[in-house]
């Protein structure tokens, strides 16, 4: 009878443990879960807050485009034209804001090549930035990006281009449309991590097609112009652009010297790029807006967002 007695209370105690184990497992899953709720919640409440910072460089930007007379100075070699002012970088409490405004009419336009006379400025540009790939190389990146914006027409069937995205994995189709974006470009065939980063900064997308501005490209754009421009000829627009006396007279002197169409070049943008970097709590969050700035019939500025990226151009 004893060690029945025994046997009872041993089970019980093996039951009240078990019990005891499983209300442990759940409460420690509870307090997991809801350390991964509180640690969600902040990290949304966080991003939040810091894309909210960083409309304070959108805002800016797009208020120094409504400048009639934009001042011109100090162009970097991708563009910048100014940068986000450091009394203002501690705008938002907690959140360090850094960012510039680009003149993206500094860089070759990739959507220009749906016009064939641009085509070969593509190439002569392919031709200076990756000197180290060889001429076929640079004829592919030539026909990718033709054929990637091309509209697509029926009958057309599968060409190589397609066949190569159908093989990647995962496939995709070619967009047979204008690029929205210049990341586009990375998946183009022919289209490595080194070659798009080395393009990038004398490459963009834009959605139509723009005129090079000579007052803020950079040499390799430069050189790309007319039949091509030699070191001297691009020194001279250098030269004019630093002494502020590249003005629509002189332009069109130089035009006529260096025979350059004049639908090829501008003085003056239509298309800029607000970036936008915004750091807190070990967490960095990208903005990249497009901004077109135009003018009405009146000669009023008009200034507009055209897209926005986060953390992708």
């Amino acid at each position: 009878m004893a060690h029945k007695y025994h046997a009872l209370r041993g089970s019980a105690l093996l039951s009240a443990l078990f019990i005891m184990t499983l209300v442990a497992i759940a409460a420690t899953a509870m307090s997991l879960h809801l350390q991964l709720d509180i640690y969600r919640t902040r990290l949304t409440i966080l991003s939040d807050k810091m894309y909210l910072a960083s409309q304070a460089v959108s805002f800016w930007a797009m208020d120094r485009l409504h400048t009639k007379n934009l001042i011109v100075s100090n162009v970097d070699a991708e563009g910048k034209l100014e940068e986000f002012p450091k009394n203002l970088q501690q705008i938002y409490p907690g959140i360090t804001i850094r960012g510039g405004l680009y003149d993206l009419q500094a860089r070759f336009n990739l959507n220009n090549v749906q016009d064939r006379k641009y085509r070969v400025s593509f190439l002569k540009l392919l031709e200076q930035i990756l000197p180290k790939t060889n001429a076929a190389q640079r004829r592919l990146l030539v026909d990718a990006t033709v054929n990637w914006i091309t509209p697509y027409t029926l009958g057309q069937g599968q060409d190589n281009f397609l066949t190569y995205y159908l093989q990647q994995h995962p496939p995709y189709l070619p967009s047979h449309f204008p690029m929205q974006s210049v990341s586009e470009f990375r998946l183009l065939q022919g289209v490595d991590a080194a070659i798009y980063q080395t393009l990038l900064p004398y490459v963009t997308a834009l959605p139509e097609v723009t005129p090079i501005n000579v007052n803020t490209a950079a040499k390799p754009v430069l050189r790309i112009l007319g039949n091509g421009l030699n070191d001297t000829q691009v020194n001279t627009f250098i030269e004019a652009r630093q002494q502020k006396t590249l003005d629509n007279k002189n332009l069109i002197a130089l035009l006529q010297r260096f025979d350059i169409p004049r639908e090829q070049i501008t003085l003056e943008s239509q298309y800029f790029l607000s970036v936008a970097i915004t750091k807190a709590e070990g967490l960095t969050f990208i903005n990249y807006t497009v901004i077109r700035r135009s003018k009405d019939k009146n000669g009023n500025l008009i200034v507009s967002i055209v897209n926005e990226s986060l953390n992708t151009l």
